[in-house]
């Protein structure tokens, strides 16, 4: 008989949205809005971006990088995942859509009501990156889990170690199997021990079977009664301020703003009407208006010429000034010429007799001591005369000194207009005024009180939109209580659970490598033998480490029981696990030439490897095949499981779960994701075709 348990949330459909091109694809039934498709198959060659359907998906919930191929940048802006949240006690589920933007610095997510198709215009709720945060979308997924509050070990073996945040990303080795863990040799992170660390106190506390299990759920019921609490204030306020505006529900605000709106618009059309009265009433002061605005006109005119003539008397000042330098240049030039004359000699040097004519240079030769001069010297002519040059000066300074005087007069006249010409303008506004008044004023005191009423009724308006948007956060905050109080319940019950009975690790990690022994054989692994998981949840078959068994193809198909193994037995025990469980190409290396023969010394170990490798190779199409099957078989008995698988030729009877199937040509759509980007850029369909 079927076991029913709820997961936490699936996963409905993706869709990237970009500037001219919407991209989607469903993992739900379209035919069939209620029920959610169990297991989904995105088909198709390869390069048409099937695993970066995938990453989007963990793009959505949490993932730091996003694909950056050149079609995806060039074509999509955001991605929205849909999703169908579990509300516990409750059989019906609630639909959310998670919107993440594009771009390395975007730590924002948003979360929004309803499906891609009828999604609220408004988030309900934005999220930060941060883990640690209770506003993060990391906590709101673990605390759609019931995993919200708990904390892991940074340091398990140390007793006093310190602890960091449970993440979802911590969760995401259980959720999603990338193509690169495959076959990478890492499929436990036993590489990176800090990972390695990490998820095993995961799958401690999805099992219930943590050394210290008792403490981290001691502590998630204290920070979740915490948040209870938190939400329960919030709630009260809110409550009461309502409760004191007179407006406790939506459908006591709806009507009172439907009435707000209807007034703001009659009071809209009658301040037209009196615009309308007051420009027609106004036909009849045409002549006044008209004469009002002549003497503007002839105000602004005579300002305008009494700022040019300013400007102009400000620049005669300074060239004014420098004439009158100079002047006074030349005249201590003058000066100095009749006091430092080195040629005005009156008297003989050598006997102090006068001279009859005063010495002179003539054919460079002094006339006084008969001396040869070099031909650049002078001769001995008389100084320059400087008067004429002044007398022009004086001439030009005059002629300034007149102009000034008249751009001044100018000036002083143009004041003086000016002055009556505000005169005029101000008597021709108080007349327009006075024949106007007794005629407008009645309607602008009309308006003006229409104008009251307005501003009075859009403050209410405004009043009752932001109680309706309160009374939103309102009933946002009584889900988050109700959740929160489950969380809390759940918290409560697996403290008191364990209390009772906690499960030895030993006794788990067999249970794993039972699961993990009947899946392989499932799927007819050849010649299945000495079987289980190692205390780091490393797996072995054959008693060899799955990366040592000598076939690429064999560690495929061991690393996809592995991943299967652990989501079947947490969803069964329904401790915690999200629900579903995404691969990318579970056919990996299962075709030939995929076996791989590692040098060794055990020769004989070396032939059952490759043996092995061949038997997997030669019956791929029934391993394959027997994949599917056990997938469909472990669904039918676990509604509420959802498996989505990216794979490039699933087998036949696999058809009926394809969700979509991309051809890579141009003649059969959809040509792959981005599906314009096939040569011939034709329209983007928003939904691929379904198979």
């Amino acid at each position: 008989m079927p076991i029913t348990r709820f997961p936490a949330f699936n996963l409905r459909a993706l869709r990237l949205v970009g500037p001219q091109h919407s991209y989607r694809v469903d993992f739900a039934d379209v035919m069939d809005d209620e029920w959610d498709r169990p297991l989904a198959i995105i088909a198709g060659e390869i390069s048409t971006g099937k695993t970066t359907v995938l990453e989007f998906v963990d793009w959505c919930l949490g993932a730091k990088e996003h694909p950056e191929h050149d079609e995806v940048m060039a074509n999509v802006r955001s991605a929205q995942l849909a999703i169908d949240v579990t509300i516990p006690g409750e059989a019906s589920r609630v639909r959310y859509v998670i919107e993440r933007a594009l771009g390395a610095t975007t730590t924002r997510a948003y979360l929004y009501t309803g499906d891609l198709e009828s999604m609220s215009g408004t988030p309900v709720r934005s999220f930060t990156s941060d883990p640690a945060d209770t506003e993060s979308l990391s906590h709101y997924l673990l605390q759609l889990c019931g995993l919200s509050g708990l904390r892991l070990d940074q340091s398990p073996s140390q007793a006093e170690s310190k602890t960091s945040v449970l993440s979802f990303r911590d969760l995401q080795p259980l959720w999603f199997l990338t193509n690169r863990r495959l076959d990478n040799g890492d499929l436990a992170y036993e590489r990176q021990p800090h990972r390695s660390i990490k998820l095993n106190q995961v799958v401690n506390i999805l099992f219930g079977v943590s050394d210290n299990e008792q403490s981290i759920l001691s502590r998630a019921v204290e920070e979740l009664g915490s948040e209870e609490r938190e939400l329960a204030r919030a709630i009260q306020t809110l409550r009461a301020f309502m409760t004191d505006a007179g407006l406790t529900t939506i459908e006591e605000i709806e009507p009172e703003s439907d009435r707000l709106r209807v007034r703001v618009a009659e009071l809209n059309v009658q301040k037209l009407v009196i615009d309308s009265d007051i420009s027609a009433r106004g036909d009849f002061t045409l002549e006044l208006r008209a004469s009002y605005a002549r003497s503007e006109t002839q105000a602004r005119r005579i300002q305008a010429e009494l700022r040019d003539r300013d400007t102009l008397a400000r620049r005669l000042e300074p060239l004014r000034a420098q004439y009158a330098d100079e002047i006074r240049r030349l005249d201590l030039v003058a000066e100095s010429l009749n006091l430092f004359d080195s040629l005005s000699v009156l008297t003989c040097p050598a006997c102090q007799s006068e001279l009859q004519s005063s010495p002179k240079i003539v054919d460079n030769v002094c006339s006084l001591c008969n001396s040869h001069l070099t031909s650049d010297v002078s001769d001995g002519e008389s100084a320059p005369d400087l008067s004429a040059e002044r007398r022009n000066l004086v001439r030009r300074l005059n002629q300034l000194l007149k102009f000034f005087q008249e751009v001044r007069a100018e000036g002083d006249q143009l004041r003086r207009d000016l002055s009556a010409a505000n005169d005029e303008v101000r008597a021709a506004q108080a007349a327009l005024d006075r024949v106007s008044g007794d005629v407008i004023s009645p309607y602008l005191a009309q308006r003006d009180e229409i104008q009251r009423a307005l501003g009075d009724t859009r403050v209410e308006l405004k009043t009752m939109l932001r109680a309706r948007q309160m009374l939103l956060q309102l009933r946002q905050k009584e889900v988050e209580l109700l959740q929160a109080s489950a969380a809390l319940k759940e918290a409560r019950a697996r403290k008191a659970e364990y209390l009772r009975s906690a499960t030895p690790r030993d006794a788990t990690i067999a249970r794993i490598g039972e699961r993990l022994f009947r899946i392989l054989k499932d799927f007819g692994y050849p010649k299945i033998d000495l079987v289980h998981v190692d205390r780091n949840l490393v797996p072995f078959v054959r008693g060899r480490r799955y990366d040592k068994v000598g076939s690429s193809g064999a560690m495929t198909l061991i690393a996809l029981a592995w991943e299967l193994a652990l989501f079947e037995l947490a969803f069964e025990q329904g401790s915690g696990h999200p629900g579903f469980v995404i691969v990318d190409s579970p056919q990996k290396n299962l075709v030939p030439g995929s076996v791989a023969i590692p040098a060794a010394p055990d020769q004989v170990a070396d032939e059952e490897d490759a043996e092995i490798g061949r038997l997997i190779t030669t019956s791929r199409r029934n391993i394959v095949e027997n994949i599917y099957r056990h997938v469909e078989s472990w669904l039918a008995k676990h509604p509420g499981a959802q498996v989505i698988v990216v794979d490039n030729q699933p087998p036949s009877m696999a058809d009926q779960h394809v969700v979509v199937r991309y051809s890579q040509s141009s003649d059969e759509p959809p040509y792959g994701l981005i599906s314009n980007e096939d040569g011939r850029d034709p329209e983007a369909q928003d939904r691929p075709r379904q198979a």
